[in-house]
């Protein structure tokens, strides 16, 4: 009887720890979606024929051109900013780059639900 007991008690603390894995994976993935997505808008947007790199340069940037400006700000900022934080402090830089391209991701998430595309 004891047996049964305790079983049915262990039961009943097994079902909260997987409903706690099970949200926690579904805001994972939520989150990584979301930086993806974050990601991928923020290089279409400065890649594409319309997009901030053409209207820095007048619209005569081709493709190529932008690939290129793109990859050169990407080496530059990386190599400026190795020195810049510190070895204790990268660990949290790097939460709040996920989470700002994860917030970048929701913005484009809503500007394609209202209008459609990016």
């Amino acid at each position: 009887m004891e047996a049964r007991r305790a079983l049915g008690e262990r039961d009943k603390q097994a079902v909260p720890g997987v409903i706690r894995a099970v949200l926690q994976f579904f805001g994972g993935f939520l989150l990584l979606a979301l930086v993806m997505l974050g990601v991928g808008g923020t290089l279409y947007k400065l890649l594409s024929p319309d997009g901030w790199l053409a209207q820095l340069f007048g619209g005569s940037l081709g493709y190529l051109g932008a690939i290129v400006l793109a990859l050169a700000g990407v080496v530059t900022f990386a190599w400026c900013a190795q020195d810049q934080i510190a070895p204790t402090r990268r660990d949290g830089i790097g939460d709040w780059w996920v989470y700002l391209c994860g917030l970048a991701g929701l913005f484009y998430a809503a500007e394609i639900l209202w209008r459609g595309s990016m």
